[in-house]
């Protein structure tokens, strides 16, 4: 295989965005625990595992939003393009995505929040994890993207 095989290449996108994703993810995870009830004020060795298994349920999730943006061009590959609407239908599905997580996870006391959570009016859910998606996912397409175009 070349290195400009269009499945070879697709293979270093996804292990990059996985990668990525986790790694990204996982900083996030740790950085806004004190918003949460639940890991508030623990030592942040306590949180590690807490927050891996969270990051890992975040890679599941754009896993799952690069799954459905495929479907509308019936394009496996269209994470490649790089193009500005690859980016914008993935900030909006990771947002819509955080907002239902959220919507659940309160819902059945899976988790709360502290006051260190700013609360999105109207949808009653945390803006941290709803950013988090929002913006990370974007974020670890074009890492991925780079990564496979500067190859």
């Amino acid at each position: 295989m070349s290195a400009t095989d269009p499945s070879q290449r697709l293979g270093a996108f996804f292990a990059t965005l996985v990668l990525s994703a986790f790694a990204l993810n996982w900083v996030w995870e740790m950085a806004q625990m004190p918003a949460y009830r639940e890991t508030a004020g623990r030592p942040w060795v306590e949180t590690v595992p807490t927050c891996t298994l969270a990051a890992l349920g975040d890679v599941a999730a754009v896993l799952a939003i690069y799954g459905v943006g495929a479907l509308a061009p019936g394009d496996v590959r269209w994470g490649l393009s790089g193009r500005w609407n690859v980016y914008a239908t993935v900030a909006l599905l990771g947002g819509t995505c955080a907002v239902a997580f959220e919507w659940r996870a309160l819902a059945t006391g899976r988790w709360s929040y502290t006051d260190a959570m700013p609360v999105i009016p109207l949808l009653g859910v945390g803006l941290w994890p709803v950013l988090q998606l929002t913006v990370l996912t974007p974020a670890t397409f074009g890492i991925a993207r780079y990564w496979v175009r500067s190859r």
